[in-house]
């Protein structure tokens, strides 16, 4: 009897309790462009990811994310609630 062509074969000896396993990893990004703005060191930094073909959506991602690290940095000095 011969293996199906579309299907993985068992090695010789594996038995009929024996599993096949196949991954499969499939990278899609929505956002594929990044952006980084400011110094670890030096009030913190932001990372950005968005598309450069679309520059007032990213521009939008920026100016959500830069109100973001400005909440932050005030929760870390005591200053948020």
């Amino acid at each position: 009897m011969s293996p199906t062509p579309d299907l993985p074969s068992l090695p010789a000896g594996a038995g009929m309790n024996a599993a096949v396993v196949e991954y499969r990893h499939i990278h899609i990004s929505e956002d594929p462009d990044s952006i980084e703005v400011g110094t670890p060191g030096k009030g913190g930094c932001i990372k950005v990811y968005g598309n450069f073909r679309d520059p007032e959506g990213f521009k939008a991602k920026i100016k959500v994310a830069y109100a973001l690290k400005q909440y932050a940095a005030e929760l870390l000095t005591g200053g948020g609630q």
